[in-house]
């Protein structure tokens, strides 16, 4: 007999709270194996979709994930194992959205051992962690792809389009280079922040900002400031890369660029290279401070890339600097005391059992016995895609 949730204890909620998802992942790859049996035997599949009362696309969906995660029988009625057998090892620690999130992935022709880093990912993080991993592995290999000797011709550059509306007004669209596109969102997100009085809609928002732009764009030297600093770009890049022009570079710690890009920006002067490597500022005060310098912020948005809490997209512009120790209790001010966090994961680190240690110059996150039993490390990997083959 079930016990009325209101008589457990804490951990008794979370425990019964992790047997019930289990025993959800458990029933869904239950109907993955009834459906594959309707589907061997010729079965009416539109009768199986009124008894389940799933839509046509629900059923599409079990249906692929079928195909690629379940063994199968040869048309002699041999086994044959799954298409995809990384994740069909795994299926019962997964929920639908996430096989349905891999079984996308796959469908965008990833490099050689994409699947495995997707799969353990699915593992600690939501559904829509994975798509995004996903992407990033995909416009990376997409980057790989693209020959810089004949990469004037592949970047279609700057476009802008305009009409003229009644009533004088304007309408626009168009495209922006990644270069271009990181400067106008450096100085449009200050603008477009959220105001206690201002619009709650985001899209209204920065038409505002966009407003507020063209009135400063002639007076430069009024545009705000951000996390200590003007508006600017942060161009990642080691130095052999950036000697030799060949490889990776990323722009703001996000956008994949090519070292040959990474050159050209780096000949302005309102970018900031960041070059791994260099030595060039004091990055390290100890307890002299409390407060993180800009030195070190820039520091940490090289390193993490943006929130590294596993699964957080959000970029660094949108992170506070947190001390793993708290300076209170004698924890330091140097860059193996900091990491990146949004407000989100910021106030949840303060307020629970979640660990931070740093594996590799990395952030690693070891989550409280409630959430995984076995407390295995996470690090997150949209910020930080591991190197699959090309």
């Amino acid at each position: 007999m079930d016990v009325s949730p209101a008589l457990l204890s804490d951990d008794g909620v979370f425990a019964a709270i992790a047997e019930v998802e289990a025993s959800l992942r458990a029933l869904h790859v239950r109907r993955l194996r009834l459906l594959a049996e309707v589907l061997r035997r010729g079965l009416d599949a539109d009768a199986y979709r009124r008894l389940v009362r799933a839509d046509t696309r629900e059923v599409k969906r079990w249906t692929a994930q079928v195909t690629l995660f379940l063994p199968s029988t040869s048309p002699t009625g041999q086994p044959l194992p799954p298409l995809h057998p990384v994740t069909g090892a795994v299926l019962e620690e997964l929920s639908d959205g996430h096989l349905t999130e891999l079984a996308r992935a796959i469908s965008l022709r990833l490099p050689d051992g994409s699947e495995e880093i997707l799969v353990e990912a699915a593992r600690s993080v939501e559904p829509k962690a994975v798509r995004q991993l996903a992407d990033r592995i995909r416009d990376r290999a997409e980057q790989d792809r693209v020959d810089e000797v004949d990469e004037p011709a592949a970047d279609p550059g700057d476009v802008l389009h305009l009409r003229d509306l009644p009533g004088g007004r304007l309408e626009f669209f168009g495209e922006l280079s990644a270069e271009t596109g990181a400067r106008f969102t450096a100085m449009l997100e200050p603008l477009a922040a959220p105001r206690p009085d201002g619009p709650r809609d985001a899209a209204r928002r920065r038409g505002e900002a966009f407003a507020d732009l063209i009135s400063l764009a002639s007076r430069s030297t009024d545009l705000p400031s951000e996390a200590g600093e003007r508006p600017h770009i942060s161009v990642t890049i080691d130095h052999d890369t950036l000697r030799r022009g060949v490889g990776h570079a990323l722009l703001d710690g996000d956008r994949h660029l090519s070292a040959a890009q990474a050159r050209r920006i780096a000949c302005d002067a309102k970018i900031l290279p960041v070059v791994l490597g260099g030595d060039s500022e004091v990055l390290d005060l100890g307890r002299a401070k409390r407060t993180v310098s800009v030195a070190q912020r820039r520091a940490l948005h090289a390193r993490d890339r943006g929130c590294a809490f596993p699964g957080c997209h959000r970029p660094p512009k949108w992170c506070d600097a947190h001390h793993v120790r708290h300076w209170a209790d004698g924890g330091s001010t140097d860059l193996s005391n900091l990491v990146l966090l949004c407000r989100t994961h910021h106030s949840l680190i303060h307020h629970s059992q979640w660990h931070i240690t740093t594996t590799g110059g990395t952030p690693t996150f070891i989550p409280p016995r409630h959430i995984d039993p076995a407390q295995r490390p996470r690090q997150n990997l949209l910020h930080r895609p591991p190197a699959v083959a090309a």
